[in-house]
């Protein structure tokens, strides 16, 4: 008896420091899991890259996956554009689209969003169009309560700056059928809703085929908005599918009606496709339009002057016209050099202009390039005189390059798709370093604030370096997605990536 009562007690000692072990070992996995989930709360908190003190972040909102524009800041509000992956609304539903919003510039809060389906027709042969879903690509113009922008639809829409706020402003009224709900549907728009003015439907009305994406930002100059028609290749890559559509259009700002064209057939001559915005300058008083073609070259137009004789669509007048790319570029041994494509990768052949010439000084400096897809190869940076269309210098030192250059006194930054930042002497070309940015560069334009140059790559890394003669490197950063091209506004540093936009008051110290 003694021994079964021994047994028994023995047996219910182990089963209490069985149950004892247990209960440790469970509050352990408790602590464990409690602690893993703050660690992952804590890193998801905020992806802010370490170059920039927390203390300085203002806030920090997430977008999307794909985000390509840059942020415009006006009188309080941000507008900026990016895919529909996040869309938040109570009858719209994700299509691949894109998504417009305003945002509070204080606290980033979304104030109103305008939804816009992706064009489905653009899989479709003749188009290769919105294949990527990479949503709105066309930074807004402002101007006063409206803004504008070259839609992912292949459109160019009007919209009020205040959103649904004051009413629904026409005289376009069907902006629930815009965002892809049916005619009968019961939905409401509400203040978080967008307010279109009015819509160009660039498809319908030029016969443009957009190409890849609409991805450059129109331009208002007087009463009237440019912007290119986004005409490309078919869906093939073999030729271009309308060569007739023109490249350079103009319509009235304040009704939609087009008003005139470039009239240089340049779908005849173009490699690819139209990304770049066209741009307004003065020279000896006089304004002119400058326009990066699809052709390599540039074009610089006298602006459209309204006529009372007739409502016929004008043609634009040319100043004149300067080839970006060099004759070896185009031909050797007396024949064509073919243009370098996604399935026929070359380092060499002509290109067309993608990025937006800047003008300092009456000069006009411009590259060539391609697609990133297309690879890398030569580029040409060239300063023209913007009077006279004549080159005053140019340098072979940069290769292909999509971006906008960044000048800064009297020195120029241009980054390339081989992954290389370059600094120029603005007024004579002279080259006074580059840096191995270890990725290729094409999502975002060089910024120079407070005497720092910076610039990211498509490896997701942000670069910070002294704006000087002499090459100095002041931080290198990991970033959590690609970054957009950055802005600077009342103090405060403004990063997108494709993913998210941050808010940093900047420390000048």
């Amino acid at each position: 008896m003694m021994d079964i009562a021994r047994t028994r007690k023995a047996v219910c000692y182990k089963q209490k420091a069985q149950k004892i072990i247990y209960q440790v070992l469970i509050s352990e996995l408790l602590l464990l899991t409690l602690v893993g989930t703050l660690c992952h709360a804590a890193n998801e908190q905020s992806a802010l890259p370490d170059i920039f003190r927390s203390e300085d972040l203002l806030w920090e909102i997430r977008l999307g996956t794909h985000q390509y524009t840059i942020p415009k800041i006006d009188r309080g509000r941000i507008f900026i554009g990016t895919n529909d992956i996040a869309l938040k609304h109570p009858a719209v539903k994700r299509t691949g689209g894109g998504i417009l919003m305003a945002l509070d510039q204080a606290t980033g809060e979304m104030i109103w969003q305008m939804p816009i389906p992706r064009y489905m027709e653009g899989t479709k042969a003749p188009y290769h169009f919105n294949q990527w879903k990479c949503g709105i690509c066309s930074s807004p113009a402002l101007d006063g309560n409206r803004l504008y922008i070259v839609g992912p639809r292949g459109d160019i829409l009007c919209l009020d700056r205040n959103g649904q706020e004051d009413g629904n402003n026409g005289p376009f009224r069907k902006e629930t059928e815009y965002m892809g709900l049916p005619k009968n549907s019961p939905y409401q728009l509400t203040r978080a809703d967008g307010d279109i003015i009015w819509q160009f439907n660039m498809i319908t009305k030029i016969g443009a085929v957009p190409h890849d994406v609409c991805g450059n930002s129109p331009l208002i100059h007087g009463d009237f908005l440019y912007a290119s028609s986004s005409n490309g290749m078919d869906d093939k890559h073999k030729f271009i599918a309308n060569p007739l559509a023109p490249s350079l259009i103009v319509l009235d700002k304040y009704t939609g009606q087009l008003v005139a064209t470039d009239g240089e057939l340049i779908g005849k001559r173009m490699f690819h496709g139209h990304w770049s915005s066209p741009v307004a300058t003065q020279v000896n008083g006089q304004a002119i339009i400058l326009f990066g073609g699809g052709d390599g070259v540039l074009y610089a137009f006298e602006p459209y002057v309204p006529s009372n004789a007739d409502d016929k669509i004008r043609t634009l007048k040319k100043i004149w016209q300067y080839d970006c790319n060099p004759a070896d570029y185009r031909r050797r041994n007396g024949r064509d050099i073919p243009y370098a494509r996604h399935s026929n990768k070359s380092s060499d052949g002509p290109s067309e202009i993608i990025a937006t010439p800047i003008v300092d000084k009456g000069r006009i400096y411009a590259t060539i390039g391609q697609s990133p897809v297309h690879g890398k190869g030569q580029g040409m940076l060239s300063c023209i005189d913007a009077a006279t269309g004549r080159k005053i210098w140019d340098s072979r030192r940069l290769d292909r390059s999509i971006l906008t250059l960044e000048i800064h006194n009297g020195l120029l930054y241009a980054p390339d798709l081989t992954g290389r930042l370059h600094c120029f002497n603005a007024e004579t070309g002279q080259h006074y370093w580059q840096h191995e940015l270890e990725g290729g560069v094409w999502c975002a334009s060089p910024l120079v604030v407070d005497g720092k140059v910076y610039i990211s790559t498509e490896e997701s890394v942000l670069w910070v370096l002294k704006a000087s003669r002499q090459k100095e490197v002041i931080s290198r950063s990991r970033l959590r997605s690609i970054a957009i091209t950055p802005v600077v506004h009342d103090g405060v540093f403004y990063l997108p990536t494709q993913k998210r936009l941050f808010a940093v008051k900047l420390n000048t110290h």
